[in-house]
Order: C-alpha cells, then sequence, then structure tokens
C-alpha cells in the first residue's frame, strides 16, 4: 500500500479504511473466504454501533468501542500514512482518551510493527506513568492493555 503523508493531502476517511482494509488482506490477516468488500462493509457496521466513535486525525482512522461508564476503550486503527504521522495521530489519540475520562484501553492487533508502535509510544517522556502489558493470544494476534495515566 501505498502511504499518504497527510501534511501534504489528507484522504478521506472511507478512503483510509478501504486502503488499510487492503492491506490487511493482502498480508492474509483476514479470514479465508472473506471478501475486500465484505471486510470494508463490516468495518462501516461497526462504526455504526452503541457506544462507537469514528474518528480521522491525519491519515489515521480510529474505531473506538466505549464501555457504558466512558472509561474504557477497545479500539482500532486504520492507517495509511507514514510512520511518523502514524505515531504523532497515535499520541495525540490516547491523550484526547486521557482527556475524555479513559482509564483503560485495549487493541487487538496481528502487525508487528503495530508492537513496534506501541513499544515506542511507551517509551514517549510524557507517557512514562501510563502501564502497558502485551499479549499474545491463542490466534497469533497480540493484545495490548494500556492504563492512563489519570486512572
Amino acid at each position: 500500500m501505498q502511504l499518504v503523508d497527510s501534511k501534504k493531502e489528507e484522504l478521506d476517511t472511507s478512503t483510509i479504511i478501504a486502503r488499510a482494509v487492503g492491506e490487511a488482506k493482502d498480508a492474509g490477516q483476514l479470514p479465508k473466504g472473506v471478501t475486500l468488500q465484505a471486510a470494508i462493509l463490516s468495518v462501516i457496521a461497526e462504526g455504526s454501533m452503541p457506544n462507537t466513535k469514528v474518528e480521522q486525525i491525519g491519515n489515521t482512522v480510529f474505531l473506538s468501542h466505549y464501555s457504558e461508564d466512558g472509561k474504557e476503550v477497545a479500539m482500532r486503527a486504520f492507517n495509511a500514512d507514514t510512520a511518523r504521522n502514524y505515531l504523532e495521530s497515535s499520541v495525540k489519540y490516547v491523550k484526547e482518551l486521557e482527556q475524555q475520562g479513559v482509564e483503560r484501553m485495549t487493541s487487538d492487533f496481528s502487525d508487528k510493527k503495530i508492537l513496534q508502535l506501541f513499544n515506542t509510544i511507551a517509551r514517549r517522556p510524557e507517557l512514562q506513568d501510563w502501564g502497558m502489558q502485551v499479549y499474545k493470544l491463542n490466534t497469533g494476534a497480540m493484545r495490548a492493555y494500556v492504563v492512563l495515566k489519570g486512572a
């Protein structure tokens, strides 16, 4: 997938999701038999679920499922931005979560580059007092648990 520097050109939300889902399909991260169109439609449907927010920062789309009390978020990110911009957008996103009163965040992912992203974020000086643990799931995917400093 060709990444697009959001500082030069900002893509629309649907384009970002389509590119990211296409990349996941090409990488074999979608279940067998799931077409690209079906996967994109499922993301669209997921974004309209109750207690769900879809937010674009740069060329990254964050899909967040909030608990009833708003203190927990399960999130996924769909990225079509450069690595540096993806990092900056992710930091901005988690800081916004904290400002909203979110105390805990989880994210499931398969790409080892996302693990590197989480580890880079965890090393940021302003985020040092957050807690983070990443576990490998039985499926081979990983799950990150993050406790925000406001908790």
